[in-house]
């Protein structure tokens, strides 16, 4: 019996992305898995509509596949986390724990969690309730190769966290991420094969860390270090938890035949204010968290004379959004409240 895994998908209004990945997990080809929905108290439709979409009435359409109606509807159970806090760790029982791999749970938070948070609460449900083997935690804006997770249970034979080659959705040979590698004295986090074509680095590698968009998690890494750091919200959280793997002796590769697509365009020039703040802010957290006292204070100078006016250049001059540039402005100085 090959491991069971948990595939956890964070949604907060982007109920088109998510069922687009819905319907490429369905197509999938590994026997033992199940998949958490963690719906982060969405302001739109979105969960209305993913259940349409269990239900057969909604159509996906994906320039990556025709669309699924044949193994709909799906088998969805919902539950609210205020019933989740009632339960205390005690396991539910229900429909869904059949054979089939046609079922899907629906965990609707009360309010936005965050990233951390809300993958932290899909976890927890996947450990008290699927007794699962390993955690896979996937962006909602992703499509999936139908072998993408029986190449990353293989890789896992020899790894504790495995991440998916991610490749750019809108340029389908093109390599968003076989891993990061972290320059510490400058807090940089190198995405490694970003920009390459679809031949790079074919061979595992031990990294620093792999991008939360796709990464396989074994059970003995979350019982021996714990959650997502909740403290981040959004951003660095997938790093934070890297990190802290590593340290405890847990290794860490990229899967390069286990292909995920993922929607950031390499062309886009779309920032945010929450974004950058957070960006800003979590940096310093790691930063302080993790670097030891050469490399903090030399990352200090580095950010100071020249990443903030590096910054600060691409989100007015570049991106075109001034109004970013007050949050990324305040995420700086909260950052800076950590160190003292």
């Amino acid at each position: 019996m090959k491991p069971h895994v948990t595939i956890i998908i964070l949604n907060w209004n982007g109920w088109e992305d998510t069922i687009e990945c819905l319907d490429s997990l369905n197509k999938i080809n590994y026997p033992n898995y199940d998949v958490i929905i963690v719906d982060n108290h969405s302001e739109d439709d979105s969960v209305r509509k993913i259940r349409e979409y269990c239900n057969g009435k909604l159509k996906v359409k994906s320039s990556f596949f025709d669309h699924d109606s044949v193994s709909k509807p799906l088998r969805m159970f919902e539950i609210n986390e205020e019933k989740l806090k009632k339960l205390n760790g005690n396991k539910i029982d229900y429909l869904h724990h059949s054979k089939s791999k046609n079922n899907l749970i629906l965990i609707k938070n009360n309010e936005n969690r965050g990233f951390a948070e809300g993958n932290n609460i899909g976890i927890n449900y996947a450990l008290n309730n699927l007794n699962s083997d390993c955690i896979l935690l996937l962006n909602n804006d992703t499509v999936v190769e139908p072998y993408f997770l029986n190449k990353l249970v293989n890789h896992a034979e020899s790894a504790s966290i495995v991440g998916s080659k991610l490749y750019f959705y809108d340029d389908k040979d093109l390599i968003q991420s076989t891993g990061v590698k972290i320059k510490w004295s400058y807090g940089e986090m190198i995405s490694l094969g970003y920009g390459h074509k679809n031949n790079f680095e074919e061979y595992e590698m031990d990294l620093d860390a792999v991008s939360g968009c796709s990464m396989l998690i074994k059970k003995e890494v979350i019982d021996k270090i714990g959650f997502l750091n909740t403290k981040c919200f959004l951003y660095y959280e997938d790093t934070d938890f890297c990190v802290r793997a590593k340290r405890a002796g847990f290794k860490i590769i990229c899967a390069n035949d286990s292909k995920v697509w993922h929607k950031t365009s390499v062309s886009s020039k779309r920032v945010s204010g929450t974004r950058e703040y957070y960006s800003a802010r979590n940096l310093f957290l790691f930063m302080r968290k993790y670097a030891n006292k050469k490399q903090f204070y030399t990352f200090l100078m580095y950010f100071i004379g020249f990443k903030f006016w590096f910054n600060s250049g691409l989100i007015i001059f570049y991106h075109r959004e001034p109004r970013a540039f007050v949050p990324f402005v305040k995420g700086v100085l909260d950052g800076f409240k950590t160190i003292y």
